[in-house]
């Protein structure tokens, strides 16, 4: 086991990284929001491939975080890390950082849950097009891969 106190300087690092990630997180997650609304196709391209990019920051400095409170002896996740922080930061030292990387956790996770529904929206919206254009009902499996290499539902988009 390592001393906290040896801990403190790259533990806080971690903290700022992961909420430095955050910030940039929320703003990729606005862009594609806009662009699953407008139906942009180029924006949402590039907005899922920042994300992607952000997604594997945010998971670096996350990880280091982890492997510091094993370090000491604490459980993973929020709770080893607010208990890491009650332990050894004086009271008003990450309060404000600490607030604020979870609260921004949050905004994330909901940002990114209303994304998913809108992602899925369309997609609903897209099977019933094609359900339409076809003249076939919509299958809730239109974009998934079958084993054959057949979409929407076994029927070549090529054949109308």
């Amino acid at each position: 086991m390592h001393d906290a106190n040896t801990l403190k300087a790259p533990f806080r690092a971690t903290l700022e990284a992961s909420l430095a990630e955050l910030r940039v997180l929320r703003d990729i997650l606005l862009e594609e929001q806009r662009a699953l609304s407008g139906g942009d196709a180029a924006s949402l391209e590039q907005a899922v491939r920042q994300k992607n990019d952000c997604l594997a920051q945010l998971e670096h400095s996350v990880r280091a975080r982890e492997q510091m409170l094993q370090q000491v002896g604490l459980p993973g996740g929020l709770g080893g890390a607010e208990r890491f922080v009650s332990q050894h930061f004086a009271p008003d030292e990450l309060a404000e950082t600490w607030h604020e990387l979870l609260t921004l956790s949050r905004e994330v996770a909901e940002l990114n849950d209303h994304n998913g529904k809108l992602a899925l929206a369309g997609e609903r919206h897209a099977r019933q097009a094609l359900g339409i254009l076809t003249g076939r009902p919509a299958s809730p499996d239109t974009y998934s891969p079958r084993p054959g290499g057949s979409v929407a539902g076994g029927h070549s988009l090529g054949k109308c």
